[in-house]
């Protein structure tokens, strides 16, 4: 399934939640064309319902946004963004998700 699919398919399974529209002018341009953020709770909910992605891996950037991968054991993965004002926005989407191994320092290339 496409980015653009599965963010429509996202947007379904959120619409009936209440869509908090608070900061969207500091939203990525891609993240906000996609209309399926909401909160964290209700996105991380629907990637587990719709696709069974469950959090990998998350970062804080130096803004104080949250990004998550979010992945299945089948492979497909998400990218949210979670902003300080609590607003979670999918920015990638797409399938062969693989988690590399990392190597200690000194382990040989």
């Amino acid at each position: 399934m496409n980015s653009s699919k599965k963010h429509k398919l996202l947007l379904g399974v959120v619409s009936g939640a209440t869509i908090l529209t608070m900061g969207l002018s500091t939203l990525s341009a891609n993240a906000a064309g996609s209309g399926a953020c909401a909160s964290r709770d209700k996105v991380i909910e629907a990637l587990s319902d719709v696709y069974s992605e469950q959090p990998v891996s998350l970062g804080l950037t130096d803004a104080g946004a949250v990004i998550e991968v979010m992945a299945s054991v089948e492979g497909s993965f998400t990218i949210v963004i979670t902003h300080p004002n609590g607003l979670t926005c999918p920015i990638a989407a797409g399938k062969a998700w693989h988690t590399v191994a990392e190597k200690v320092k000194g382990e040989g290339a």
